[in-house]
């Protein structure tokens, strides 16, 4: 069944590339859109500033989809379009179906579930649900339009994933729909319920439960970077091959930013996480959202040198824990601590007068 899938899957991918060639570089974005990275230095710290619960749930999701997903794809060893035509033996050697290759093509881990279209499903459904909800919308109409954006956004997102040869269409419809049924049950939980040891056990947790299931698959005598090496074979050029874009990266990023979640939590005990950030001026509000934008793209833009890959990982760990707890904490406490400095200035006065 897996077989013909993947056979038929090749059929579109070749069609969806022929159909769309002239609009490749759109393709290339819009799946840019839907990386990962993206939840975790874009959704996160802009949702974050406008709204602490609602910035919170989306780093939950981020992490536990992509978490899920790194294990999802251990587990369900699924092939990638651009090395299955090469590997699976069903064409003659000079008949290899020619699927294009881009820079973002070749990622290192296995295909199923597509962790783009999860984790972004799993984010945007957030997104979208918090907003009506916090927002008290009540009219059919804008529901109706919310929800279609969001449809239509993520199939966008698939079909880039489709067109750039990174998955087949039944991983992409997989990935949509996990995402879509986390992103429920993330929605269900009360962020103020929540405590700091509660999202450091998490972290905890989800490292020791990854670690499990790789010991579990090496006894089974699978090997879980199996995938790397397909990669490296067929990628049609070795330096788009990326470290980010393996698995143990990305379990490395969820449990981190987990962890500084909950020290950041931590450090603002007693200051009522869960409430809107509405209580600020727009002003305000908009410099907060420059400064986290700032502090995630700058964290994300340095690149570690890649000889030594266990210092790279740590490196990946420290860069995600810190910037997690300066988004959290260190921002949201220098823009009270000025505002409380402003009203105590106005009180001197108010006496001096």
């Amino acid at each position: 069944m897996a077989t013909v899938l993947m056979y038929w899957g090749v059929s579109v991918i070749i069609d969806i590339q022929e159909k769309l060639k002239d609009y490749s570089g759109f393709m290339t974005f819009l799946s840019s859109v839907g990386d990962p990275r993206f939840a975790f230095t874009v959704y996160f710290p802009v949702a974050y500033c406008l709204h602490r619960s609602v910035g919170i749930r989306v780093l939950l999701a981020a992490a536990i989809s992509e978490w899920l997903n790194a294990v999802l794809k251990w587990v369900l060893h699924g092939e990638r379009p651009y090395w299955w035509v090469h590997q699976a033996g069903l064409y003659p050697a000079d008949a290899v179906p020619h699927l294009r290759q881009f820079n973002i093509t070749c990622e290192t881990g296995p295909g199923c579930p597509s962790g783009h279209a999860m984790i972004t499903s799993s984010v945007w459904y957030i997104l979208v649900s918090d907003f009506l909800y916090y927002k008290q919308v009540k009219s059919t109409t804008m529901k109706f339009l919310c929800w279609s954006l969001y449809f239509l956004l993520m199939c966008a997102v698939s079909l880039s994933r489709l067109f750039i040869a990174a998955h087949f269409p039944h991983q992409v419809i997989a990935g949509v729909l996990s995402g879509v049924v986390l992103g429920q049950v993330l929605n269900s939980v009360s962020i103020s319920a929540v405590r700091p040891l509660h999202y450091m056990a998490l972290s905890a947790g989800l490292s020791l439960l990854a670690w499990t299931t790789h010991c579990l698959l090496q006894c089974l005598g699978l090997d879980p970077l199996w995938s790397v090496a397909l990669a490296t074979e067929w990628c049609a050029y070795r330096e788009w091959i990326h470290l980010d874009t393996t698995l143990f990266y990305s379990l490395v990023r969820d449990v981190s930013s987990l962890a500084g979640l909950s020290v950041g939590v931590w450090l603002l005990a007693g200051k009522h996480v869960g409430k809107p950030t509405a209580s600020h001026s727009t002003v305000v509000t908009a410099l907060q959202i420059v400064l986290a934008l700032t502090v995630s793209l700058a964290a994300e833009n340095y690149k570690p040198a890649h000889d030594n890959v266990l210092l790279f990982y740590a490196i990946g760990f420290v860069k995600h824990f810190l910037t997690v707890i300066c988004i959290v904490a260190g921002i949201s406490l220098l823009f009270d601590n000025a505002r409380l400095l402003q009203v105590q200035e106005k009180h001197d006065v108010d006496r001096k007068l």
